[in-house]
C-alpha cells in the first residue's frame, strides 16, 4: 500500500499531493499527483496533472502536462507545453503561448527526450531515448529518431 513521502527539500506551492515518494530538490506548483507515483531528485512540475503510479526520473522538467496512469518518463527529459510566438522582429519575450502536452495511461518516454508544445502521445507509446517530438504519437507507436509520422 502506498504512503506519502516528502523530502524536506522538496518546494510545493498550490498543488495536491496523492500518497508517493518525493524526493530531493522537487518543485511541484500549481499541478495534481495522483498517488503511488515516484518524483526524483531535481524534477520541475508546473501547470500539470500527473496521474496514478507514475515515474518521472530525476532532472526532468515537466510544464503543461495532462500525463496519465502508469507512465514512465526517464531522467533528464523535458516534456514542456509552453511556447513563444515567432515574429519577423523575432521571438516574443514573456509572451508564454501555453499548449498542453498529453501522454497516456503506458506511455514511456526515454531518457533526455524532449516532448513540444500540443504533442499527444498515444497510449503505451514508447519515446526513445534522446527523441524530440514534434507531432502526435499515435496508441502502441515505437518511436526513435526525431519525429516524422
Amino acid at each position: 500500500m502506498p504512503f506519502m513521502v516528502i523530502h524536506e527539500t522538496t518546494e510545493i506551492e498550490n498543488a495536491t499531493l496523492g500518497d508517493s515518494e518525493i524526493r530531493e530538490y522537487v518543485t511541484v506548483h500549481d499541478s495534481t499527483i495522483g498517488s503511488d507515483s515516484r518524483i526524483y531528485e531535481r524534477v520541475s512540475i508546473k501547470k500539470s496533472t500527473i496521474g496514478e503510479s507514475v515515474d518521472i526520473n530525476a532532472n526532468t522538467y515537466v510544464e503543461n502536462a495532462v500525463i496519465g496512469d502508469r507512465v514512465q518518463i526517464g531522467p533528464n527529459a523535458s516534456v514542456v507545453g509552453v511556447t513563444h510566438d515567432l515574429t519577423e522582429d523575432g521571438m516574443e519575450h514573456r509572451n508564454d503561448r501555453f499548449e498542453e502536452i498529453v501522454l497516456e495511461d503506458g506511455a514511456f518516454v526515454g531518457a533526455g527526450a524532449v516532448v513540444l508544445p500540443g504533442v499527444h502521445v498515444g497510449e503505451n507509446a514508447v519515446i526513445g531515448a534522446n527523441v524530440t517530438v514534434t507531432e502526435d504519437v499515435p496508441a502502441g507507436t515505437v518511436v526513435r529518431g526525431t519525429t516524422d509520422l
